[in-house]
Parts: structure tokens; C-alpha cells; sequence
């Protein structure tokens, strides 16, 4: 997933883009032209008409004129290839990245929305692959969001959502996560099952192994190198040419099999580019340095059978070394695969985290407008504008809104989701 930002100063015109048929008439959302809204707080979702929101972020941003560029925009686009997101899930995903960014407070809180949500902003969608968030940086209250390093963050966020909802990893600047998960090539379908069983892919336990393999037959040739491949449980065939050229090799694992039952190979480049033939091959055919070795000078010996007798010990022991990282390979590459697995565990347990908090999150949303839109009829629209967790009125009217809210909004605020065209 791919984030562009951009700042502003006029509310208006990001909405009439927004909403607009677009510069070709590429913003076509369910069939019609323009955008709507999906997701944020200060529009209701469906809405295709800009108008309101544009004039909340103006009104808010007003309050601090000292802010130039007030408005903040952010796209979020996936790439070729990835699955369509629902506007649930990118009402979702837009509610993670709003969090990871800071203008919204962390969801799961005990502190209720209204008060969570610190700035005004809402999502629209017009095409199936990506939507826009556009954020006024001066919060309801005056404060503001100073959005510093929002790229790096932006980048970290995105590498959150891809892990969630299983989409392509993008190109990016280097983070702590991104240098583990791009060096597999993983696919959509790949990532998804890695999150839903919290275990590595095969293609990254193919990885590791092979890696390892790589590690334990450094200065050993082709030969110490297929030979740790066996010892690593890795199935392999050299790419030869007619010439006797060696110009890569593609590995499987033992039962990674596909619906035809044949092995699944993988080539080099498909694991990791660090493994490719061009970088491997020096490794494998480079020396590995001799140890020192003491071998005391006998009487009356030569110099010349001295120094054999040196050279000998040090094969004696450079051979003695590779033997014993060949008997430790299995070790190491149980403890690789382990950390693989605790790595994807992890994920798994913080996607499923985010799922809950943002289903809760979603059922107080219900809750809240349903609450509103009650109040609002029962006492006209003034009392609906109020804050939902403010003091109630007293009045027989106010103890009959009450209690048909508690009948009827309370089950279905925690289960029913939309309902009788209210909104989130």
C-alpha cells in the first residue's frame, strides 16, 4: 500500500475533487460519478456531497490563523494485483492509519470517541483501489496537530495495514519491519494465511534454510554447499548450462506441494535476492581464513617441513570448523524457523487486536449517532448538535427518548451494525 500526502489551505477545493467525476471522469464510486463518504467524523457515510465537511474543516482551521496549510490530505492506494477492499475494511483500514498518524487518539480506549477524536476528518472513496482522508490539522478545540514526520509514519502505518489485510508489500525506505518481510516475496495469498495461522509462509522457512545452508558451506564449494542443503532438509537442482556453467538454483521444501500434488520449487530470486547465484557463488569459493594454529618448530626440522606441517593443520582445522557448522546446521535452522514463526505469531496476535478494538470502536460509533439522531427527534435538532455524553435534560420527553432507547438501541448497537439508515 502506497500513502501520498499533501497539505492545503482550501477545504473546498480538495472536496469538489473529491466528489468530482475527477480530471477523466475516473471517480466512479457504485456506479456513479464523484466520491462518497465511508468513513471519519464529521459526515454521515453515503454522503456525496462535500459541502458539509468542507465547511467543518474551514470552520475548525479558522480558528488558528496562524497555521498556514491547515488542511491535510492523504491518499492510500494499493497495488496492482491486490484484492478489493470493502468500505468496511477501508473505513477500517482508514481508522488504523488516522491512529498510527495521531490525530485520532489510539482506539480500545476506556475515554468515549467523541472525545477521541481530536481533529475533524473524514474518508471518501471514488474508485476501488484506494480512498482519501482529508484532515483539518486544527482540532474542534483549537488545538493542532502538527503532523511532524508523517511520512516516516505514513510508511510504518502502511506496512501495518499490508500485514492486515494481506496486500502487496510495496517499495518503501528500509524500517525494522519492512527489512525482514521484503526479502520474501511473498504474495497476497501468502500473507493472508501467515496472518490467519500465525506461521511462516513456506516460502520464508525455504528462505531461512537455504540461507543457513549458505552460511554453513562458506569456502566449501558447490559441493559442501549441496551437502548443507540436504542437512538443512532442503530439496535443490543447479540451473546448468551446456557449458558447464552454473547459473543458479531453484529449491523446494519436502511436502510443500501443489493442488497436483507436484513440488512447488522456488528459484533464487524468488526467496531473497541476497541469495542469487552472483552473490552466493563467492561466498562458496572464497577460502575461509585459517585459524591460527600453534605447531611448535621440531629439532633440526627444516624450515620448508615446518611450514608444511603448519599448512596441513590449518586444512586440519579449517576442515574440523566446516564439519562442525554442518553438524550444527539443523540447530540453527530450527532456531531461524523458530524466530520466523514468533515473528508471525506476533503479527497475528496485533492484527487480531486491531480487528477487535475496531469492531468496538465501530458498535460505539452506532451507538453514539443513534443516540443523537434520537435525541434529535425528540427535541428538535439543537439537541442532537450537543455532545452525546453531555448532561441529559430533565422532562417527561427527555425519560420517554430514554427508555425507547434503551429498548431499542442497545441490542442492535452491539450487534446489528447499520440499521434504519443510521450511520456508523
Amino acid at each position: 500500500m502506497i500513502a501520498k500526502i499533501t497539505r492545503g489551505e482550501r477545504a473546498g477545493d480538495l472536496a469538489a475533487y473529491l466528489h468530482g467525476p475527477g480530471t477523466k471522469e475516473e471517480h466512479v464510486y457504485a456506479g456513479r460519478s464523484g466520491g462518497a463518504v465511508i468513513g471519519g467524523n464529521v459526515c454521515l457515510d453515503g454522503s456525496r456531497d462535500g459541502t458539509t465537511w468542507a465547511w467543518i474543516l474551514t470552520d475548525a482551521a479558522r480558528t488558528r490563523p496562524d497555521i498556514t496549510r491547515p488542511i491535510w490530505h492523504a491518499s492510500l492506494r494499493c497495488a496492482p494485483g491486490d484484492r478489493t477492499l470493502t468500505d468496511e475494511e477501508w473505513a477500517e483500514a482508514a481508522a488504523v492509519f488516522a491512529e498510527a498518524m495521531g490525530f485520532v487518539d489510539r482506539i480500545g480506549s476506556d475515554v468515549p470517541w467523541e472525545q477521541r477524536a481530536t481533529q475533524p476528518w473524514v474518508v471518501v472513496r471514488h474508485g476501488e483501489d484506494h480512498v482519501h482522508l482529508a484532515v483539518s490539522r486544527v482540532g474542534f478545540d483549537g488545538r493542532v496537530w502538527h503532523a511532524r514526520q508523517d511520512y516516516r509514519q505514513a510508511q510504518a502505518a502502511c506496512v501495518q495495514l499490508e500485514q492486515m489485510y494481506g496486500l502487496s508489500v510495496a517499495p518503501r525506505t528500509s524500517t525494522k519491519d519492512t527489512q525482514r518481510t521484503a526479502d520474501h516475496q511473498l504474495s497476497a495469498g501468502e500473507w493472508r494465511r501467515g496472518q490467519r495461522t500465525g506461521a511462516a509462509p513456506e516460502r520464508v522457512q525455504l528462505a531461512e534454510r537455504v540461507r543457513a545452508a549458505v552460511d554453513a558451506a562458506a569456502g566449501t564449494g558447490r559441493d559442501g554447499f549441496e551437502a548443507a542443503l540436504e542437512r538443512a532438509g532442503v530439496g535443490y537442482r543447479a540451473n546448468v548450462a551446456a557449458s558447464g556453467r552454473v547459473s543458479g538454483y531453484s529449491f523446494t521444501l519436502p511436502g510443500h506441494v501443489d493442488a497436483q500434488g507436484e513440488a512447488v520449487w522456488f528459484r533464487a530470486s524468488q526467496l531473497d535476492r541476497a541469495l542469487s547465484w552472483s552473490k552466493v557463488a563467492p561466498v562458496l569459493e572464497t577460502p575461509v581464513a585459517a585459524p591460527v594454529v600453534q605447531v611448535p618448530k621440531k629439532a633440526l626440522e627444516s624450515k620448508a617441513r615446518h611450514e608444511r606441517r603448519v599448512e596441513q593443520a590449518q586444512a586440519q582445522a579449517v576442515a574440523q570448523q566446516s564439519a562442525q557448522r554442518l553438524d550444527a546446521l539443523p540447530q540453527v535452522v530450527a532456531a531461524r524457523v523458530s524466530g520466523d514463526d514468533a515473528w508471525w505469531a506476533q503479527r497475528r496476535r496485533g492484527g487480531e487486536q486491531a480487528g477487535v478494538a475496531v469492531a468496538a470502536r465501530a458498535r460505539e460509533e452506532v451507538h453514539l449517532e443513534q443516540v443523537r439522531r434520537l435525541r434529535e427527534a425528540s427535541f428538535g435538532p439543537a439537541a442532537g448538535q450537543g455532545r452525546t455524553s453531555g448532561r441529559a435534560r430533565t422532562g417527561s420527553a427527555e425519560q420517554t427518548a430514554q427508555a425507547r432507547l434503551n429498548r431499542t438501541v442497545g441490542d442492535r448497537s452491539r450487534g446489528a451494525g447499520r440499521e434504519d439508515g443510521l450511520g456508523r
